[in-house]
């Protein structure tokens, strides 16, 4: 671009007036320079009547020069004429422009910079694509601290021509101080000018490292410090930042998804820095990625060895909960379930039942086995117009039962090995079957249009109980629960409805433990106490209620709070056991408040004196709560599930637990 005859090569701040013959010498000299540096080069030849032409630079000495002009070349005296020169003839400023120029640069020789500026700016306004013009304004303003509008204008003479002007130490003065005031995102303004624009430059191995770490560290943008870091390792591998941008690099990519090149990636980091400070964070990381591919033992082994080897308390632990997520088996469509979607689950002895979308599927798991069992399910999966979206599965040692979403119910019995009825609106039964509970007499259904009760001796039609019918107080039933004398059920609204076995009546069931808001999404039996699981969105916590058979004495306890999302608050489940374990002390430990880190909040009054085990699972953590002693155990809930984790039934048994989610089915052993 266009060089004047009073700024030198280097463009410093200040500009002095040299004897005309020296200055066109030095500018000679500076044009002799550019033709090595760049190659090919234009002059713009100004004379003092104010003609002006332009060509190809052909060089020069100090009393001659010569250029190319259409074809011919021309060989002036340096006397009476002023030289500029660019890269590009479309950045040739029309003789206004260069006017307000001059005129801004006599200015500042006289001490009067706001005047120039204004020079400056109407040079601009003349011919906006003047880099020279822009580059004093961007003095102007660094000089006055305005860094900000500095910045633009050393952008746009980058932009314009920056082959032409030494801006890297601008730019890196700028990035420093907004580094300094922690402007991170100034700060990489900055720095990408330069790694853009000068990208021979001395400076820019260390700053490609420095810019890519302020982007994931300071900026939280993982794709442009990801792109930064891994062509900074590439290109500059011998650098001391190395090491800290190859774990980056790892981490980015598992956080990413990109699983197989961050296995690739921190390998190679363990090998090259095995003493490194980051090396333990390598290694869970790689056991984090093998769990979410599938690699239980690899996964193991990574973690075990953190376990083993670090003196950290805190990677300890993190170890210590990869090797507890290891344990954990999850099945899916690749291990014959009819569909990823697990929305029911029941144990019939030693097998398991599985209701999806997409149909039922039954399975062997005696002997930590999984053996598919497909007849009797291929059975029950075509009974039906098409396949059940099943969404719950009541079993006992005589009969199956199977609630669907828009079918009705599905009754097959093992002795006779043959369905013995579908039920659906025109035998009395709401299409949506959401729960199903049953004991020797009867069988019971929550559905959407109220509680169906059905007597497993005869074949008389089924009662149905709904606001319609009946003096039940809710219709829209979520769960059942039943007792030798009473039938509880918990609608979506939030009511808890009793149904007295003796009296045959409904009422809403009450207690001072139950607070406004709360909803009943789960219940169990434990030896001779009540468990319902809970969520209050007023209140955005969970947690569970126990009492008595009959209802009385309960106590809740809030386990986590502070969520929003009300998926997470209503997927919480409870199964209680007697706690047959040893009894080290006569009384029992209160009772704790766990928040969603599950640390304690207040003590709580002492439970009943029946010591259970409960087992209790969220859509974030699996655990044990022993009321005996009071401890608690817990698991992170099974990070290997592929995609976000929502869980729809849980059960214990056979020395497994069983959790269904939205992405297969999680197994894990409980010794």
């Amino acid at each position: 671009m266009l060089h004047q005859m009073f700024r030198t090569h280097t463009h410093t701040k200040k500009q002095k007036i040299f004897h005309l013959f020296l200055l066109i010498t030095l500018i000679v000299l500076f044009a002799y320079q550019q033709q090595l540096a760049y190659g090919q080069q234009y002059v713009i030849v100004d004379r003092e009547n104010g003609d002006r032409l332009s060509g190809i630079w052909r060089g020069g000495t100090d009393t001659h020069f010569e250029i190319e002009y259409q074809g011919q070349i021309l060989r002036l005296p340096v006397m009476g004429y002023r030289l500029s020169f660019t890269s590009d003839l479309t950045n040739i400023a029309d003789r206004t422009a260069a006017k307000y120029f001059r005129n801004g640069l006599m200015l500042l020789e006289l001490g009067l910079p706001e005047q120039a500026k204004n020079r400056f700016e109407a040079a601009i306004e003349e011919f906006p694509k003047y880099p020279d013009a822009h580059y004093q304004l961007g003095l102007l303003y660094k000089t006055n601290g305005d860094n900000t509008n500095a910045l633009e204008r050393f952008r746009s003479v980058a932009i314009l021509d920056a082959a032409n002007f030494d801006l890297v130490s601008h730019f890196r003065e700028l990035g420093d101080a907004a580094l300094a005031n922690e402007a991170y995102g100034k700060a990489v303004e900055n720095y990408r000018l330069i790694l853009q624009y000068y990208p021979d430059h001395a400076s820019v191995p260390g700053l490609s490292y420095i810019t890519g770490f302020l982007f994931v560290e300071k900026l939280a943008d993982d794709d442009e410090g990801l792109s930064l870091l891994e062509s900074a390792v590439k290109q500059y591998p011998d650098m001391l930042s190395h090491e800290k941008a190859l774990f980056l690099i790892g981490k980015l990519q598992a956080r990413k998804g990109e699983l197989e090149n961050a296995l690739h990636t921190l390998r190679g980091f363990v090998l090259r820095y095995p003493v490194s400070e980051w090396v333990y964070e390598a290694r869970l990381t790689r056991a984090e990625v093998n769990l979410k591919l599938g690699r239980v033992e690899e996964a193991r082994s990574e973690a075990a060895q953190v376990h083993d080897m670090s003196v950290d308390e805190t990677m300890k632990e993190r170890a210590k909960q990869i090797v507890d997520q290891t344990r954990w088996t999850v099945y899916t469509v690749a291990e014959h379930l009819p569909d990823n979607r697990v929305q029911a689950i029941a144990i019939d002895g030693t097998r398991l039942w599985v209701g999806t979308p997409n149909g039922v599927m039954l399975f062997g798991t005696d002997f930590n086995n999984w053996t598919p069992m497909s007849k009797v399910p291929r059975l029950i999966n075509s009974s039906t117009e098409t396949v059940p979206d099943v969404r719950s599965i009541a079993v006992d040692s005589d009969d199956v039962w199977i609630g669907t979403r828009s079918q009705g119910a599905i009754h097959y019995n093992k002795s006779a090995g043959e369905i013995r009825g579908t039920y659906t609106l025109t035998d009395g039964l709401p299409a949506w079957v959401k729960d199903i509970k049953m004991d020797d007499t009867e069988v019971w259904f929550a559905t959407d249009n109220g509680v169906v009760r059905k007597t497993r001796s005869n074949i008389e039609p089924p009662v149905v109980y709904n606001r319609q019918q009946s003096f039940i107080q809710a219709d829209n039933i979520e769960t059942l629960l039943l007792t030798s004398t009473t039938v509880w059920g918990a609608s979506a609204d939030g009511a808890v409805v009793t149904f007295n076995r003796e009296t045959e009546e409904w009422s809403l069931y009450n207690s001072t433990e139950m607070r406004k808001g709360m909803t009943v999404v789960g219940f169990d039996t434990a030896e001779d106490h009540l468990l319902f699981t809970w969520f209050n969105t007023d209140e955005q916590a969970n947690g569970y209620f126990r009492a008595d058979l009959d209802g009385l004495n309960g106590k809740s306890t809030t386990l986590h709070t502070g969520i929003v999302d009300e998926k997470k608050l209503r997927n919480i489940y409870i199964e209680g056991v007697l706690d047959d374990s040893p009894v080290v002390e006569d009384n029992e430990a209160p009772a704790v408040e766990f928040s969603s880190e599950t640390e304690a909040l207040e003590i709580q009054p002492p439970p009943p004196a029946t010591p259970l085990v409960l087992w209790i699972a969220t859509d974030d953590l699996f655990y044990t709560h022993h009321t005996r002693s009071g401890e608690w155990e817990d698991t992170m809930t099974p990070r290997i599930i592929t995609g976000e984790l929502l869980i729809h039934a849980f059960a214990v048994g056979n020395g497994r637990v069983w959790i269904a989610t939205d992405n297969g089915l999680a197994a894990m052993n409980l010794q």
